[in-house]
């Protein structure tokens, strides 16, 4: 779950004290808070542990593999919100396709140009942001859907029992079939939304 924040929290990911530096200046120049990690393996800890809104990942690290990291951040629905944009000094496409298929959301070649920084990181903070409204709306219809089916549920319940009883007591057939008629309406329309809940568990 993302976390509303006034200022935008980035994570540095980087295995070279000055790289992360120069980022670190750059980042809260334009007004963003950061926090850095010297490699893959402190960045797992500090993503779980700060859950930041964008993370700049450096391509290529010693320990646990970066691509690695990525996976993770994007198997795990807690933190897939997070905008993921990779850093490298190698323009080794084939590897960068393999990242991007993985999920990052941007590439951003070393030495780094703050104006092409800039845009690529407002760019993905945006669309983070869009994806995760629509997310919560979403989320919000879900809920209201489930509880709107369970209190239906719960009246239509009310009616059958209630039809059930009268109908114990009707003494005209004609009574008797139009209780029996409201009976079944009412089986038909808990059935529905059963097997309408029971697809969007499925689902």
């Amino acid at each position: 779950m993302s976390i509303q924040r006034t200022t935008p929290l980035i994570l540095i990911v980087d295995d070279e004290d000055m790289v992360r530096n120069i980022l670190d200046k750059m980042l809260q120049s334009l007004g963003y808070a950061v926090i850095q990690a010297r490699n893959s393996t402190a960045a797992q800890g500090m993503i779980r542990q700060h859950t930041p809104d964008l993370i700049l990942l450096d391509m290529i690290m010693p320990g646990v593999d970066s691509l690695e990291v990525l996976k993770s951040i994007r198997a795990d629905e807690s933190l897939q919100h997070i905008a993921v944009i990779l850093i490298s000094g190698m323009a080794d496409l084939d590897m960068v396709t393999t990242f991007i298929h993985a999920g990052v959301n941007d590439f951003l070649p070393k030495p780094f140009n703050k104006a092409l920084l800039t845009l690529k990181i407002k760019t993905c903070l945006k669309q983070a942001g869009e994806h995760n409204t629509a997310h919560h709306a979403q989320q919000e219809l879900d809920d209201f859907c489930r509880q709107l089916s369970h209190d239906l549920n719960n009246a239509l319940t009310g009616i059958m029992m209630t039809a059930e009883l009268l109908l114990m007591s009707a003494s005209s057939e004609r009574d008797k079939n139009h209780l029996a008629d409201i009976i079944e309406s009412t089986e038909e329309v808990t059935r529905i939304i059963h097997n309408r809940r029971q697809t969007l568990a499925d689902d």
